[in-house]
């Protein structure tokens, strides 16, 4: 036999031996259908014993086992029959089996590529076409998804959700034209026949058909006008009646036939009178904006017919001008409401102390004083408490906080059992820059109602904030479930419970960054003998600073395989929503999708992770060569060993309570292989940040860390392009961007360590962008940057200051001396932060 012969792989048909094998595999494959998974494993042993290269058994297998949670061993078997497959060419029914195990391992590519191969080899299940669509709207690829869709429909007509899903295909690849045709060619073919149960399906996609519609007529008339009709047509089987006014308003706006728009409108308010939206546009339509006596008026005559509605008697107080006229207004609105005991009151308002600060405050704090004077906390004891309450929160707006504890406290003394009074009290303190007594505070209102889980979040919260993680969790723990395990650290994974696993991140970053000052300022004693005294404490400093450090990246970390999940459960919606027939609600979907790793609670988690990140990057720098790094390393393991019985038996410990997945599943509990990566900066953008970058808007982007990205990485160019992008959205006057200028200004200096072409690249840029900026001082030693920046930007931006302390390249003494000048201009809660943890 030749060595090409030998080298040759198996062929793609089934390598069986006769038809008794052919019918054990069928059988183990039907088995597995039914979720036989073991019964299966043992026919395709049967079948492996007499074959042991046959493919179709192999990847079977694989997927059983995987069925059996089996990972490991279900990889070797898939690894091992995909080793035997030239390219794609294998029996269709091992493409499929393999486009089905890439697709539970959630590797879609992977698994789009074995459904094609499928079908490409010859397999007859067009049901292949669902998954293979299902699968390409999943990464995105709708162009693919169309063609997909249009298959399966040819193949299975006689299906409602198949026209659906071709018609939002098309919709989605911008062919509207096709998209409405075949929603209506679906409209006739159905006619009559629509079932009781069918009519909410077949309103969705009148709906739909008619949005595709007036999205494709854009402003051209005679296209509206036939949205219009077609609108008209279908409202008597249309539910969604706010959705059908609101079309047939925006539809009479674009033609500008506004008189008819207002009356929709005004048919809108009156089906609905609170929602605000609605008043909004009925003055857009009335074309009564910018004139305030007609909108006056207008909100008079409305406020006759709604008398117990808000938005007749709020719109007025956002551009009332006369003095005397908006207080009275504010008194008739305000007042009536602490008579009442209304607890929202000050949140009811709080819009107006926001956008007319100057104009309200003031006249409101008169309002409610006068108010609180007539009152007898006996005789009307509800208006007293409430109208308490509302001057505290008035008061801590404008950060007064002694009176804001003043009026709280009269409540709480007058009402000891009212949960909402600990909890602005808390809010005070927390203010005040006294976490642990607002946690404490927050810790006796919670003990008045054990069944609030709002006052335990809030409690949990306030505990995290003061660094006391282990009350929180305990706090917590009341309403997780916490089978075999001493707390509810686990149960709150399993629930995402995004809030907490962020806030306790944030708290162990905090207690990373004290630890770190401790060891500092041992490191800095020169005593001998106090130095051997404290060997034991420096070796327990170290682990809780390495644990502290671990765990919160370990937290942020636990936010990002949460946005993984979420992603991962769209993959099931894109075949349920043709089901259900909710194309509209698919669309939005399809949208929500767009920006998730956007959000705020994921670009909080992100900041978070780059705080640690970058400072393990920067402490690699640090070191002037790898040899000592290895030394400092192998210097602290010899230390830890010297008490590695009590750190092995408190590590043990401490494991258990802080273990957030279940032992077989997470093997880093502290977090210490994230925070010894050797490439940092990497692991930051494969976690978190490549993630964001692909999603978030060009608008929205943070440039400023993007610029502190890309100089850790050396990349002044695209520092530059960050600081580009950040000067046409903030302009060019703001003190961050001075910052972020004069940073990058100095890593072009001759002495600077950058690559010399991109300094000569980012040179050019500012000599042609931002003229303004004295470039070729910036090797000059003698001229002064930070006194430059304060003359042109000033110094009462606290951001700017503190980035330029992180950036370390102006003098670091001088900054934190501005930095410390500042502190007053704020809050002591701000204060304290900025004191203790960026200085």
């Amino acid at each position: 036999m030749s060595a090409r012969r030998r080298g040759a792989k198996p062929k793609a048909p089934l390598k069986l031996v006769g038809k008794k094998d052919a019918d054990q595999l069928i059988e183990a494959l039907k088995l597995y259908e039914a979720k036989e998974y073991k019964k299966s494993v043992k026919i395709l042993d049967i079948i492996l014993k007499k074959d042991h290269q046959n493919i179709d058994a192999l990847t079977l297998k694989g997927l059983n086992l995987l069925s059996l949670s089996e990972k490991d061993e279900a990889a070797l078997y898939v690894k091992n029959a995909t080793g035997k497959i030239e390219g794609t060419k294998a029996s269709p029914i091992c493409c499929h089996l393999l486009g089905i195990y890439m697709r539970t391992t959630k590797d879609y590519p992977a698994s789009i590529k074995w459904f094609k191969a499928a079908l490409e080899n010859g397999s007859s299940n067009n049901q292949i076409y669902r998954d293979l669509a299902t699968l390409q709207s999943q990464i995105g690829d709708f162009k693919a998804a169309l063609v997909s869709r249009k298959k399966y429909w040819e193949s299975f007509m006689g299906y409602r959700a198949n026209w659906t899903s071709l018609a939002i295909a098309q919709d989605l690849n911008g062919e509207r034209q096709q998209a409405i045709g075949t929603l209506s060619q679906f409209e006739k073919l159905a006619e009559g026949k629509i079932s009781g149960a069918e009519l909410y399906e077949h309103n969705e996609c009148l709906i739909y058909k008619n949005d595709i519609m007036f999205r494709q007529a854009g402003a051209n008339p005679d296209k509206l006008k036939n949205v219009l009709k077609h609108l008209n047509d279908i409202e008597a089987n249309v539910f969604d009646k706010f959705a059908l006014l609101e079309r047939k308003a925006s539809i009479y706006m674009k033609m500008g036939e506004l008189k008819k728009a207002s009356i929709v409108y005004r048919h809108l308010i009156k089906r609905n009178p609170d929602n605000f939206k609605y008043y909004n546009l009925l003055e857009v339509a009335l074309g009564v904006k910018n004139n305030n006596k007609l909108r006056k008026a207008i909100y008079e005559k409305l406020q006759q017919f709604y008398p117990n509605c808000e938005p007749p008697k709020f719109i007025p107080l956002t551009f009332i001008q006369d003095e005397a006229e908006l207080t009275r207004k504010l008194k008739e609105y305000v007042v009536p409401q602490l008579k009442r005991g209304v607890p929202a009151t000050f949140s009811n308002v709080k819009p107006l102390y926001i956008k007319r600060t100057n104009a309200v405050a003031p006249k409101l704090q008169n309002i409610v004083l006068e108010y609180f004077a007539t009152l007898d906390s006996t005789k009307d004891p509800i208006p007293y408490i409430w109208t308490c309450y509302y001057l505290a929160q008035h008061f801590l707006f404008l950060k007064d906080v002694q009176s804001a504890q003043e009026y709280i406290n009269r409540a709480i003394v007058h009402t000891p059992t009212l949960v909402e009074f600990y909890i602005m009290k808390g809010r005070i303190l927390k203010h005040m820059g006294l976490l642990d007594e607002a946690a404490a505070t927050l810790e006796e209102g919670r003990q008045l109602d054990f069944q609030d889980r709002f006052i335990n979040c809030k409690t949990v919260k306030y505990f995290l904030r003061a660094n006391n993680i282990e009350k929180a969790v305990e706090i917590a723990s009341v309403f997780t479930k916490n089978d075999n395990a001493p707390n509810g650290i686990k149960d709150l994974h399993v629930v995402e419970a995004s809030w907490f696993i962020v806030e306790q991140a944030e708290a162990y970053y905090r207690l990373y960054l004290e630890n770190e000052k401790k060891l500092a300022e041992l490191t800095d004693a020169d005593d001998e003998e106090e130095g051997k005294e404290n060997g034991s404490s420096r070796n327990q400093l170290e682990w809780d600073s390495q644990k502290y450090q671990g765990l919160a990246l370990k937290r942020f970390y636990a936010i990002t395989k949460f946005y993984k999940q979420f992603e991962d459960d769209q993959l099931d919606f894109h075949s349920y929503c043709m089901r259900k027939g909710t194309p509209r609600a698919y669309l939005e979907m399809l949208e929500w999708g767009k920006t998730l790793y956007a959000r705020p609670m994921y670009v909080r988690a992100m900041k978070g992770a780059a705080k640690i990140y970058f400072n393990i990057n920067s402490k690699r720098k640090a070191s002037h060569s790898l040899e000592t790094s290895d030394d400092t390393t192998t210097h602290n393991t010899k230390k830890l060993k010297k008490e590695s019985g009590a750190l092995k038996k408190r590590k043990e410990k401490e494991r258990q309570l802080v273990a957030a997945y279940p032992d077989d599943e997470d093997k880093d509990v502290f977090g210490e292989n994230l925070i010894n990566t050797e490439t940092p900066l990497e692991s930051f953008n494969k976690n978190f940040y490549s993630d964001y970058c692909k999603e978030v808007r060009e608008t929205e982007k943070d440039y400023v860390l993007d610029f502190e990205y890309e100089y850790a990485n050396g990349k002044l160019v695209l520092c530059f392009s960050a600081l580009s992008k950040y000067g046409k959205i903030y302009g060019t006057e703001d003190a961050i961007f001075g910052a972020m200028a004069v940073t990058l200004i100095l890593a072009t200096k001759q002495s600077a360590v950058f690559d010399d072409i991109a300094k000569k690249v980012v040179t050019r840029a500012f000599e042609t962008d931002y003229p303004s900026f004295p470039i070729n001082e910036s090797s000059n030693d003698g001229f002064d940057w930070l006194k430059y920046f304060s003359d042109k930007y000033g110094t009462s931006n606290m951001e700017s200051l503190l980035f330029l302390k992180r950036m370390d390249s102006l003098d670091m003494g001088q900054i934190i001396t501005l930095i410390q000048k500042n502190l007053p201009n704020y809050e002591p809660y701000v204060q304290k932060n900025i004191t203790q943890y960026e200085l």
